[in-house]
């Protein structure tokens, strides 16, 4: 009398589970790409930008910051007081870096559903934990750039470009993401100037 094979049953599990876990490893990398990216880097900018605004709003003048020198009521050179842009510069690279670091411990969740690519399951199933993990020191430049506006005018903006890195955490992937954001900090318009170059 012929046996059965016993161990065709005990084999099919593990592969099974292997074949899931790797499926699942799949959609999460994916998901990550499309989801949790752009989610962190809303994360960061949204703190980047509450940031800025508590610690510098209603303090950045641009008489503060840049003296034009005229001729003839004609301006002929921009005297950019460098050691107030240095201050403005450090000031707010410290304020975003503080804010920043509270990420650690918070916590965001993505549903399972959407994991898998389930549309009419998007929204439910079991919440995936997600943390964004900053990572390095935040750079911090100040920039400006000039543009006409309108007639023997010209309009000078000086603004923050802020860059970071976060390592999104989730279950079976990790994924480090660059973010970066532009913030205006104040202008002017300039008469009786052609466009200068940037300071």
């Amino acid at each position: 009398m012929r046996r059965g094979r016993p161990g065709i049953p005990l084999l099919a599990v593990p592969i099974a589970l292997t074949l899931l876990f790797l499926f699942l490893e799949w959609r999460l990398y994916k998901t990550l790409d499309t989801v949790a990216v752009p989610q962190a880097r809303r994360v960061v900018v949204e703190a980047i930008q509450q940031a800025v605004l508590e610690n510098l709003r209603g303090e950045v003048k641009y008489s503060n910051l840049i003296q034009p020198g005229t001729t003839d009521g004609k301006v002929v050179f921009m005297a950019a007081d460098a050691l107030e842009i240095s201050r403005i510069q450090a000031r707010a690279q410290l304020a975003i870096q503080e804010r920043l670091a509270q990420m650690e411990t918070q916590t965001y969740h993505m549903p399972l559903g959407q994991v898998l690519g389930v549309r009419w399951l998007a929204a439910y199933g079991p919440r995936l934990p997600l943390r964004f993990i900053p990572l390095g020191v935040v750079k911090v430049h100040v920039g400006d750039n000039f543009e006409s506006s309108g007639i023997n005018q010209t309009r000078h903006r000086i603004y923050l470009e802020v860059e970071g890195e976060v390592q999104i955490i989730a279950p079976l992937s990790q994924e480090k993401v660059k973010v970066t954001s532009t913030l205006p900090l104040t202008e002017a318009i300039i008469v009786g100037a052609q466009c200068p170059k940037p300071m």
